[in-house]
């Protein structure tokens, strides 16, 4: 990520308010003065204030300025990151490797923070899709780390999202990609509806590792 592009900003605006103890209400640097302080042009520095506005973590009353309208144990810090890649074998594997030991977790922690109702319904939706398609795959496992309950997981999973989303199309993988780990998305399915943590985990690596298998045959 370019470090004068506006999220990098947002994210050291955020760092700023902490570093310096602000609190709700408190007030902010004006634009030029932000701009001055994180050496950007005055364009960045509204479209980062307008990204945390949105969030509620600043608010803008004109011509006053720029508030705090978060307290410090409110702020979210949101996970990004710039990778550099070739669409090669080995990069995407790594890749599902580090989203597979994550999954394993967002399986766990759905089992255990959801009621047996809240379990069949998600199970039921998912059932619905069509994981042939790269889209409906994305939205089958993003649903785990949202019934996770947990917010960093989440936001991890979020920074990946993107990369992700830019990989999981022809002309890096063909759409039919993860036919072969079809049967292990419905027997990930079965084991979290019965609540068995320990299968659903080793699902999760079966699906992985299926995908990485027929990378590798490719």
């Amino acid at each position: 990520m370019k470090k004068t592009s506006s999220e990098w900003l947002k994210n050291e605006i955020v760092r700023y308010i902490v570093r310096m103890g602000l609190r709700p209400s408190d007030k902010l640097p004006s634009e030029r003065e932000l701009a001055q302080i994180f050496q950007v042009s005055r364009t960045t520095v509204r479209e980062a204030i307008k990204k945390l506005e949105e969030k509620g973590v600043v608010k803008v009353e004109a011509p006053k300025g720029i508030f705090v309208a978060s307290d410090l144990h409110e702020l979210s810090f949101e996970a990004t990151f710039s990778v550099k890649f070739s669409p090669s074998r080995e990069f995407i594997i790594d890749l599902l490797r580090v989203r597979g030991t994550m999954e394993e977790l967002a399986v766990e922690l759905t089992i255990r923070n959801s009621s047996e109702d809240e379990l069949l319904n998600a199970v039921n939706e998912l059932k619905n899709l069509d994981l042939v398609d790269p889209d409906e795959d994305m939205r089958f496992h993003r649903k785990f780390f949202e019934m996770s309950k947990n917010t960093v997981l989440m936001n991890f999973f979020e920074a990946f999202y993107d990369l992700f989303s830019a990989i999981w199309h022809p002309p890096f993988v063909e759409r039919t990609f993860g036919r072969a780990s079809l049967p292990y998305h419905m027997e990930l399915l079965d084991a979290v509806v019965k609540k068995d943590v320990s299968r659903a985990k080793s699902m999760v690596r079966m699906i992985i590792e299926m995908d990485i298998k027929v990378l590798l045959s490719s």
